[in-house]
């Protein structure tokens, strides 16, 4: 007899989901804040386009997408940017989402993904 395999998240069927559920929580509550709260120019025309939780919920990688040029010194403004706006953005997290524990944030620049201004601009009436 073959041995019984462990779920990828876990022992609980659900715990998938949770996490799915999340990770679209957290990039929707990043793109609110970074549309409405965040007055850096560096953040214009950047929004969260995916976020990957960890097994254990501890991490979550952030990756953003610009709508303006993606030349290297403007990536590396708004990922500095990002750095120094990491503990605020994860305190507001922690306030907008009912979470025991907040995940530590990390943010990466996702070339492949690509906005075009007009449908942030439709995203964001929404």
């Amino acid at each position: 007899m073959g041995k019984l395999r462990k779920a990828r998240r876990g022992t609980d069927p659900g715990a998938g989901l949770r996490a799915l559920r999340l990770e679209q929580l957290l990039r929707e509550e990043l793109n609110s804040i970074l549309d409405g709260e965040l007055a850096d120019e560096r953040f214009d025309g950047v929004r969260v386009s995916l976020v990957e939780l960890s097994r254990d919920a501890a991490r979550a990688r952030i990756w953003y997408c610009m709508t303006t040029t993606h030349d290297a010194i403007r990536v590396n403004e708004t990922e500095q940017a990002f750095e120094r706006a990491a503990s605020f953005l994860r305190a507001r997290l922690c306030d907008a989402l009912p979470v025991k524990r907040m995940p530590e944030l990390t943010f990466r620049h996702d070339p492949a993904a690509r906005v075009e201004p007009s449908l942030a601009d439709d995203e964001t009436s929404h």
